[in-house]
């Protein structure tokens, strides 16, 4: 429970964040210039931190979120081998055959993002993080209390020790226990789904054009890299994504190319497959006083759109854009009014992309004749109205923009 009391406790920061992923390491990277004392509590330790294993998600990058990476300097970490250019999109009603295709001049731009590996991300973010040296990172510490209020807050690790903090900060997954601890509920939307994930080699290039085929027994999804690979994104229900997991990969890649008419020749297999159950979760709250949410702690999306990590990446640099300016002005790092112009700045921000990408995800996991009908009518009107294109691809793949 959140109390406005916290007890005296043997060490003390400005802004102590709760994990150390990508969102927690982009807000301590992006609060450098405001002077702050920041820690990391993170539960892994150190090494996997430092070099992530790859996990198959490829992350399609937005033009805004990569010149966060940018500002934050963790982009200069990742090989110029390790970003694909996404120059295209195109979307397949594979009932029907019907296609919808996205080109980056009808917004002025020359490609729509890029595609990194999650691991590869993770690993730059650490990089920069350790070259700094200036926020302190507490692995292999488990949070198991949490206290915070308009007087400050603390956290309780499990080896005894306590830290207060000016800010707690709950950057530790969808599932995020700080969140349950500081008394936030959210909304959780299961989708019965199981999201596979598996790099693979095609046959035939894909011009750095993705893929997202809409077929009636679930959706998926090709994502172009570099050397003729591309990530394969299958969504299906728990019990099949599980006998596809438990399939020879021959086999496996046999019945994706079916699924995909063999647009692309012959498939081989460049990766171990992964699996995912899709859960999107959306916060009650974003704050309160003394606490915030960011990244899959406050909006876990379903991948549909692509939008979860530039949503966390744009998140917490607004987050962090208020407090810099609060900082400056001399009102602190929990100044309650920077903290509500956040809620309100990224609740405008993902509001409409989180509902409306749960809707387009369930209408597509429903077989019956009305749904059928509903989804047909929408693609349609995507497919015949330019404007109406433009604002899809504004939405699915532009960059996030708070102005």
């Amino acid at each position: 429970m959140i109390q406005d009391h916290v007890s005296p406790v043997r060490d003390r920061c400005n802004v102590l964040i709760i994990g150390a992923g990508p969102a927690g390491l982009s807000l301590s990277l992006s609060l450098r210039e405001a002077g702050l004392d920041v820690r990391l509590v993170e539960r892994h330790n150190a090494d996997v931190l430092a070099d992530p294993a790859y996990d198959g998600r490829e992350i399609a990058l937005s033009l805004r979120s990569i010149e966060v990476l940018k500002r934050m300097g963790a982009w200069r970490h990742i090989k110029h081998k390790d970003i694909a250019p996404l120059c295209s999109a195109r979307v397949i009603d594979g009932h029907r055959d019907a296609a919808l295709h996205f080109n980056p001049d009808t917004v002025g731009e020359d490609k729509l993002g890029c595609l990194v590996a999650n691991s590869e991300i993770r690993r730059a973010l650490y990089a920069e993080h350790a070259a700094r040296g200036e926020a302190e990172l507490m692995a292999d510490a488990q949070v198991v209390a949490l206290r915070a209020g308009r007087n400050g807050g603390a956290v309780s690790l499990a080896d005894g020790r306590e830290i207060e903090a000016d800010l707690i900060v709950a950057a530790d997954s969808r599932f995020s226990v700080a969140r349950d601890m500081a008394g936030i509920r959210a909304c959780r939307h299961d989708f019965h789904k199981t999201m596979i994930v598996s790099k693979v080699r095609l046959q035939y290039p894909h011009h750095h054009e993705a893929w997202e085929c809409l077929l009636p027994d679930g959706p998926l999804a090709i994502l172009p890299l570099n050397d003729g690979q591309a990530s394969i994104v299958q969504t299906l229900p728990p019990t099949e994504a599980k006998r596809q997991m438990n399939l020879e990969v021959e086999k496996y890649l046999d019945g994706v190319n079916r699924r995909i008419k063999h647009r692309f020749g012959d498939i081989t297999a460049c990766s171990e497959r992964f699996a995912y159950p899709l859960v999107g979760v959306y916060a009650n709250a974003f704050v309160r006083p003394g606490f915030a949410l960011i990244g899959d702690a406050a909006i876990g999306m379903h991948p549909m759109t692509a939008h979860g990590f530039n949503l966390g990446v744009q998140g917490q640099s607004i987050l962090a854009d208020n407090i810099v300016r609060a900082v400056r002005r001399g009102r602190g790092a929990a100044d309650e009014h920077a903290l509500a112009v956040y809620q309100r700045e990224h609740r405008r921000l993902s509001t409409g992309m989180y509902w409306s990408t749960l809707v387009i995800a369930e209408l597509y996991s429903r077989k019956s004749l009305p749904v059928r009908m509903v989804r047909s009518a929408l693609f349609d009107m995507g497919r015949l109205l330019s404007p109406a294109r433009r604002i899809i691809m504004k939405n699915l793949t532009q960059p996030l923009s708070v102005s």
